[in-house]
Formats: C-alpha cells, sequence, structure tokens
C-alpha cells in the first residue's frame, strides 16, 4: 500500500479512538483530544512527507508475571502504529504465520493455546493407548531484547511490503531505546507482530521438516508432543542450531524434555495427562503465590483509597477467569481470594 492510502485520516481517526479505550481519563489522551482534528492533520501531514520522527520512550517496570521493562512511545505515536498494523502490517504478517502461533491474534490466545496443547495429548493417547509419551518444550533466551534488526528486515523484506511500508517497518525496528542495535521494545504493538514472525521459520522447520503435529508455540514458548524421545532430542538440536545460525537466539534454562503424564507447563498452568486419557489443568506454584501477593497489596491499596472498587472488580475477575479453568478452581478461589 501507498502511504496516503494507509494514513488517511479516517484510519488515524479510527486508530486514535481504538487507543483511547480505558485511557481516556490519561492527560496525554486528553491533551490530544483538545485539539484532536489538528493533531490528526498534522500527524497525517508528517507522515505523509515522511518527516515523521518517533517520539522518546518512557520506561517503566511491571512485575506480571515476572519483572519486565516495558518501553512506551507517547500516545499519538501509538495512535500512529496502531494505524499501520490495522491497515497493512497485521494482515501481511498473518498470512505468513502457521496456524498453531496462538499468541496476539484473532479468535486464539491463550484459550485456544491451552486447548490446542490437551488436543494433541489427547489425539497422542489415542494412538499410543497410555500417557507414556513425551514433550519437549523451548523457550528463548531474553527474546525481546535479543531480535536481531538486520536479520528481522531481511526476513520481512521477503513480505510483499511497498516502499512505503518498508519505510515505516524500519524506522519502527531501528529507532529504539538508547539507540540499541538489537532488541524490540515490548510496550509497541508493532513489536508484538514482528516478534510473532521472527521465530516462523522455527515453526516452519517443526512442521514442515520435523513433521511433528502435535506443536504449540505462544509468542517464545514452544511445545512439541512426540512418542519418541531420541526423536524430540534431535528436534531440540535442530532448533537450537536454526535458532542460532538463523535468528542469532539462544534457548534458555526452561527448555526441556519431559513425560507427559508428569505434567507441562505451560501459560501459567501444569497440564497433567492422566491414565485415562483426562487432562488436569493445575495452577502452577508460582502463579498461586504471585495471585495472593497481587490481591493482597489491591487489599492494602483500597484501604488507603489509591484505587477504587470498580478496579477491584475488573482485576478480581480477570483472576477468576484465570482460576476457572483449572480443576480446583472453587478451592483456590477461597484460598487465594483475601477479600
Amino acid at each position: 500500500m501507498k502511504i496516503e492510502e494507509i494514513f488517511t485520516f479516517e484510519n488515524l481517526y479510527k486508530a486514535y479512538k481504538d487507543c483511547r479505550k480505558s485511557k481516556q481519563h490519561k492527560g496525554e489522551v486528553i491533551r490530544f483530544e483538545v485539539d484532536l482534528s489538528r493533531n490528526i492533520s498534522n500527524l497525517q501531514k508528517e507522515l505523509l512527507s515522511k518527516k515523521y520522527k518517533l517520539s522518546k520512550y518512557k520506561k517503566f517496570l511491571i512485575y506480571e508475571p515476572k519483572e519486565r521493562v516495558i518501553e512506551a512511545l507517547p500516545f499519538k505515536d501509538r495512535v500512529v502504529i496502531k494505524c499501520f498494523c490495522e491497515a497493512t502490517l497485521r494482515d501481511k504478517i498473518e498470512n505468513k504465520l502457521i496456524y498453531d502461533n496462538a499468541a496476539c491474534r484473532k479468535n486464539k490466545g491463550t484459550d485456544f493455546a491451552i486447548k490446542r496443547l490437551e488436543k494433541f495429548l489427547k489425539y497422542e493417547f489415542g494412538i499410543q493407548k497410555n500417557n507414556d509419551f513425551y514433550f519437549l518444550k523451548c523457550d528463548i533466551r531474553k527474546y525481546f531484547q535479543s531480535i536481531n534488526h538486520e536479520i528481522l528486515l531481511g526476513l520481512l523484506k521477503k513480505i510483499n511490503f511497498s516502499t512505503d511500508e518498508m519505510w515505516l517497518i524500519e524506522k519502527l525496528i531501528k529507532e529504539q531505546p538508547n539507540n540499541a542495535e538489537i532488541g524490540l521494545p515490548l510496550g509497541n504493538q508493532s513489536s508484538q507482530w514482528f516478534a510473532l514472525f521472527y521465530l516462523n521459520e522455527i515453526d516452519r522447520l517443526i512442521k514442515e521438516k520435523l513433521r511433528i503435529k502435535g506443536y504449540i508455540r505462544y509468542m517464545d514458548d514452544m511445545i512439541l508432543i512426540h512418542n519418541d524421545k531420541k526423536y524430540l532430542q534431535k528436534c531440540l538440536l535442530e532448533i537450537r542450531k536454526a535458532c542460532k545460525e538463523k535468528l542469532n537466539l539462544e534457548l534458555n534454562d526452561k527448555t526441556q524434555i519431559g513425560k507427559v503424564k508428569n505434567g507441562i507447563d505451560f501459560l501459567g498452568y501444569r497440564h497433567i495427562l492422566n491414565s485415562r486419557g483426562g487432562i488436569i489443568r493445575k495452577l502452577r506454584v508460582s502463579s498461586k503465590q504471585r495471585m495472593k501477593k497481587h490481591l493482597k497489596i489491591m487489599k492494602k491499596l483500597r484501604i488507603k483509597n489509591i484505587i477504587d472498587d470498580e478496579y477491584i472488580y475488573v482485576r478480581k475477575n480477570a483472576f477468576y477467569n484465570h482460576l476457572k479453568n483449572t480443576s480446583e478452581s472453587y478451592k483456590l478461589k477461597k484460598e487465594v481470594y483475601p477479600f
């Protein structure tokens, strides 16, 4: 697409409306919409003339599910990225991804990934008539921070992006906080799509060369199901080699081969296939402890009137939705909730 087709006033306005959801009370959003038409028009002019530059990133820490550094752009830049992703980036990358690449995609996500994993477990159980088979779990060391810009751009150039589209893609990849030469900021929507695509060659290796039917990936968490431990060891060697030689990535210490009857840790749950072919899904101990701690902190903040009942209601419901997918949801709800 040409740049004038991507950044129409209508597309930018729609992106603004999407970006302001749940953030309409924030100062930067209010300031942007005080003179909304002019701000969108100015953004459009900068983009069409290719004088647009990314603003300075803001850094902050989050602690769910572990400590991470988030680097986020100001609101106006998030509008630009949202517009670009919706108009062209998402669809062109989406068309190149395998079905079982589950994160951040329409009609997919954590529930989809969990159901696919459990479908693969039950399918293999049906063939083997027991739960005495294996899984390989692969995880990338510091994935977002390790993505190589030149390799990523080389992969993206194989997709049919126009010259105008590549202009902004290069800007989003190369104009990083502290002028870093590798890594992508976690706070950008575009980074999510680039990260989904970066491991596509590994997906293709697993599905097309290694012929693993039971395979699911959620961002950089990969699970392979197979009845032959030696074959999974071979797969691990191939994956490790491809990650290093083609993508300049390393697998971390969480990478392991194990028996499915002992349980698979995936997306906050431990999935156990029993001897009758049923799935027992338990909340991981670390997830339970983290949830308890978070809720206790919310209780203290509510007493001090730092947060309100509406925020607590939203967060408690989010936790409950996570708990209800387990085999012990009622017990956990009583155990975890401090108020």
